[in-house]
């Protein structure tokens, strides 16, 4: 026996020795022409499908083989010696015949590494016949722990493993892009045994695989590769795309190509600096890891909505109460408003290394981020910006104007940031990431800090739909078309000043709110052109090329870890926002129109494939939990929904067009599913979703709506009922909060990175805003579900913000006053706000110059007292018979100061002179002590006198329209300082182009 066996390993290197000579040295081997690698032999040119940066492999304990798949070169199959298998061999899931490569492991010892990801890739040229197993030519080791499988074309659609089963799905358009040098054809999947690699790297800590081949002399003269001999060909890929997309003039990608340096925690007012060493350019990373962790503790995060125009917003030296001069008013506050904005990359940045280098209750073994990544593809560089410069801010934030200006408006830099984060986690911290897209990652321009649906937006989408507007974004040319001979229409679009102009209706109320700023605070910073919006059709899918070239390829992807199936799916093609087919009686769209955006293409077929094959596999061959991912919902409350409502309920749908009857509590699509997809959803409720018998999905995580929240359901026919509902951050010990077993979990995480909203019984009416924060699932423990939170600094949430858009949204007048008598009002304080408790003082402040008073205007404060007088009955949730709610308190003015106050009034100043009412805040009763700032609250007010029939009375009230949300911009200009405030129409301005 023992010479039988000896026998056969000498026959098997003698084998490899001749594949390995043969299949290096022949003749018809082409070159690659101008290539730093002199032999005769060419690399096969591949890419790593997966794993990838964003599409990471995560080994269990004692775990040594592993698969990756690669898509290669036509020359490859010939290489590789992959022949059609037999009419009865395994079929992937499109039909395509699988065959094993034999002699595939000699190339894969030839151009697969694996180095250690903290000092990256080799640069260096590896000598002459230089191993993956270090076996010279004959290839032998590599022939005893490599197994390759051809398993199917490079093309758009379901990717298969060796078995047959679907494992992925790339986007035809992916596909495309990878190919633009050479035509990558077909698929293989490559199985390797880890523990027969001789000098391996740590696994416990992270490394990557990489499939190398020399740079081509073309490359190798350029500043990024300066220095580096051998790349995978994936870098060139994706140079190649950075290279376009610099030179395109509708994109303008950020020209510097390498990371940002993140070992200091960033700034709120400008970029890190980058990284200059070639091992730090933007290139190809597949990661892996060996875990110990008998199950995995997987951290969430969603809508992380990174936006570097933040960091230009925050250097705004604009003060609420200015004086003449440029200084705060004494006893407001010494720090501009835009200092309290929330910056959407700290919020990430801090939430990432809480679940990564983290204590027991924040600390996760994998983080999954459901999409938008980012607000929009094209920002404004704030390097371009100078500090401290108001007109130069509102300048170069007129979108309208600026956006083809190469200088301000560039592509990448929040995808660099989230990239330089991912790549952070995985050096420093040796945290797995994986991420699915959401619909912003297809958004192209940017749009105003409070974009408006003026006429002049009105009349843009009205084009837009007919397909008359042509060009590059900015001002775009008209073409006929159906609405393009329309005078009104066309009049209205070329009115371009008119862009800017406020309208009460807002495409997008909470904005400012994400930032943790008022509106005004956030108009004062951003300027009068903050109702701009270029294009009611933002959402180009094409836009999604970034994050399929640099983070993965795959757009849906599965990654299985012991008794736990991760399963993440991709946002889709399309959008539907506007959704006017949601006022139609009958049909099961019941949400109305100007929506949360849903997905339009999601369930796809591919996408119900691969679910339900995954399902399935969970069950029957894993024995493990399904945990689903995507950035649109299946349970997600409106903000007008309050957790405590009850007997909430929808019917799901199998697409947009089934009929079902009128009423808000029913139909596929209503305000208990905000945000959800549009296909397939009875489907997946009938068959996904509380499965005891059946394979099903245990936890769907989820973001998309800013709101924290955990579902579960209960389906009765076609009905689904929401069981309970509840913020894990606010409600951690509610009963819900547990595992059970044929119970599915929907976990809406909230944004990681801006603020978000609440409503956990209408305290405020969906504006209680909460912290950036993310999901800790820990499956074995007792609590499974853990908000974790950054509520540090500016991403505090501030009362303020949640009071002044519970006026503005007209959730309920806050605070409005009635004369009282002589120097006395009554101040109404709303029904949700007097429950609250939250009004501890107010205070009026007038602008201008009283008889007595040295030097030029001022601002001059005036303190009232508040007496509480009796209550009111009735609000917007109570019948009028229910308990008091409203509070009525008797506001006085000191009566030694009506001279002053006079003075103020007078009809003659009215041009001049402007009043604040600032109102001192306590903490709220029902929440945490903590969980509000309590800085004053500001906003602008009129008070003057009237003519009445017994005289001139006082009258006191929030300003009305425009200068009630937004800054008196020609005031601002002409009564503080021109060369400081530049004038309306000049910031509005746009130029001809």
């Amino acid at each position: 026996m023992a010479v039988a066996r000896h026998t056969d390993h000498r026959l098997q290197d003698t084998a490899a020795e001749k594949v390995r000579i043969a299949c290096t040295n022949v003749t018809y081997e082409p070159k690659i022409e101008g290539c730093v690698d002199c032999e005769e032999r060419a690399p096969i040119r591949a890419v790593i499908l997966s794993p990838n940066l964003g599409t990471p492999l995560i080994l269990q304990p004692g775990q040594t083989k592993c698969s990756i798949f690669i898509a290669a070169e036509a020359i490859a199959r010939r290489y590789f010696g992959a022949k059609p298998a037999k009419d009865d061999g395994i079929k992937n899931c499109v039909g395509e015949a699988i065959c094993e490569a034999p002699y595939g492991p000699v190339f894969v010892d030839r151009h697969l590494r694996l180095y250690p990801l903290q000092s990256g890739k080799q640069i260096k040229k590896e000598p002459k016949d230089a191993m993956l197993f270090r076996d010279g030519k004959a290839a032998s080791k590599a022939m005893g722990a490599v197994r390759v499988w051809n398993v199917g074309k490079f093309a758009g659609g379901l990717i298969a493993n060796r078995l047959g089963e679907p494992v992925a799905i790339l986007r035809s358009a992916t596909v495309a892009q990878y190919s633009t040098g050479v035509a990558l054809t077909d698929i293989y999947e490559i199985e390797i045994d880890l523990s027969k690699l001789p000098d391996s790297p740590d696994l416990g800590k992270m490394c990557t695989f990489a499939w190398m081949v020399p740079v081509p002399k073309a490359y190798a003269v350029r500043p990024e590769v300066k220095g580096v001999e051998a790349w995978e060909y994936q870098d060139q890929v994706i140079l190649d795309f950075l290279d376009a997309e610099r030179k395109d003039p509708n994109r303008r990608h950020y020209p510097t190509l390498f990371e940002f340096d993140l070992s200091e925690p960033p700034s709120p007012t400008a970029l890190p600096a980058h990284k200059t060493d070639a091992r730090h350019r933007l290139m190809a990373w597949h990661p892996v890891i060996r875990s110990n962790a008998a199950a995995l503790r997987v951290g969430h995060l969603s809508d992380v909505h990174v936006n570097v125009r933040q960091n230009t917003l925050a250097k705004s030296p604009a003060y609420l109460l200015e004086q003449p001069g440029g200084q705060p008013a004494p006893g407001t506050p010494a720090e501009p408003p835009a200092s309290r904005l929330c910056n959407s990359f700290i919020g990430l940045y801090q939430l990432v290394k809480a679940f990564a280098d983290g204590d027991e209750a924040t600390k996760a073994d994998v983080l999954v981020i459901t999409g938008d990544l980012l607000d929009f593809n094209r920002n404004l560089d704030p390097n371009a910006i100078p500090p401290n410069s108001i007109g130069a801010q509102w300048r170069a934030f007129n979108v309208l104007n600026n956006i083809q200006n190469p200088g301000l408006y560039k592509r990448g830099l929040d995808d660099m940031l989230v990239y330089s984060l991912v790549r952070h986690a995985y050096q420093q911290w040796n945290l797995p990431v994986f991420l699915t897209t959401g619909n912003h990652e297809a958004y192209q321009v940017p749009y105003g800090i409070s974009p408006r649906e003026n006429a002049w937006v009105m009349a843009m989408g009205a084009l837009e739909a007919t397909n008359s507007l042509k060009g590059p974004h900015g001002k775009r040319q008209i073409e006929p078309g159906i609405l393009a001979t329309a005078a009104g229409t066309v009049s209205a679009y070329n009115d371009f000043d008119r862009a800017s102009d406020w309208d009460e209706a807002k495409a997008n109320d909470g904005i400012a709110a994400d930032h943790n700023l008022t509106i005004y605070e956030a108009c004062l910073a951003y300027g009068p052109t903050y109702g701009q919006a270029l294009t009611s059709q933002n959402f180009d899918r094409k836009q999604c090329d970034w994050f399929f070239s640099l983070f993965t390829p795959l757009s849906d992807w599965r990654h299985v870890y012991g008794r736990q199936c991760l399963l993440g799916l991709d946002w889709g093609e399309g959008e539907e926002y506007m959704n006017l087919s949601g006022a139609v009686p009958m049909r099961a769209d019941k949400q109305s129109y100007g929506i949360l955006p849903r997905s339009t293409r999601a369930i796809s077929d591919h996408q119900h494939y691969l679910l339900d094959w995954t399902r399935y596999l969970a069950r029957e061959r894993y024995q493990a939990q399904l945990l689903l991912f995507s950035h649109f919902t299946f349970v997600n409350y409106d903000n007008k929904v309050a957790f405590s409502d009850r007997n909430r309920q929808f019917v799901p749908a199998y697409g947009k067009g089934k009929p079902v009857l009128a009423g808000e509590n029913n139909g596929g699509w209503n305000f208990n599913n905000m945000g959800t997809c549009e296909r397939k959803l009875d489907w997946f409720f009938q068959n996904c979703v509380n499965q005891t018998r059946k394979a099903g999905v245990s936890v769907h995580f989820s973001g998309h709506s800013h709101r924290a929240g955990i579902y579960t359901t209960t389906i009765s026919g076609n009905t689904v009922t929401i069981e309970s509902a509840f913020d894990p951050g606010l409600q951690p010990a509610h009963p819900a909060n547990t595992s059970e077993a044929g119970k599915t979990k929907f976990i809406v995480s909230s944004c990681g990175g801006p603020i978000g909203v609440q409503n956990l019984n209408h305290e405020l009416g969906g504006w209680t805003l909460t912290p950036p924060s993310g999901t800790l699932y820990d499956p074995s423990a007792k609590i499974p579900f853990r908000q974790v939170a950054y509520a540090k600094g500016s991403a505090q949430p501030r009362l303020a913000v949640a009071l002044d858009y519970m006026q503005v949204s007209k959730v309920e007048r806050v605070l409005h006053w009635e004369h009282a008598k002589g120097n006395t009002f009554f101040m109404v304080v709303g029904p949700k706000t007097h429950r609250l408790g939250c009004i501890a003082s107010v205070r009026l402040w007038g602008f201008g110059r009283t008889p007595d008073q040295p030097g030029g205007a001022t601002w001059i404060p005036f303190d009232t007292t508040l007496k509480f007088r009796h209550l009111s009955r009735g609000s917007a949730y109570e019948s009028p018979a229910a308990a008091p709610q409203s509070g009525i308190y008797e506001m006085a003015l000191p009566a030694g100061r009506q001279p002053e106050i006079a003075a103020l009034q007078d009809p003659l100043l009215a041009n001049t002179t402007r009043w604040f009412c600032e109102v001192k805040l306590q903490a709220p009763k029902g929440l945490p002590a903590d969980h509000f700032k309590l800085d004053p609250w500001f906003f602008p007010v009129d008070f003057t006198t009237r003519k009445t029939g017994i005289g001139r009375v006082p009258m006191l009230r929030r300003r009305l329209g425009e200068q009630g949300e937004v800054p008196d911009w020609d005031w601002l200009s002409e009564t503080l300082s021109k060369s400081r405030y530049p004038s309306k129409d000049d910031a509005t301005r746009v130029d001809n182009q």
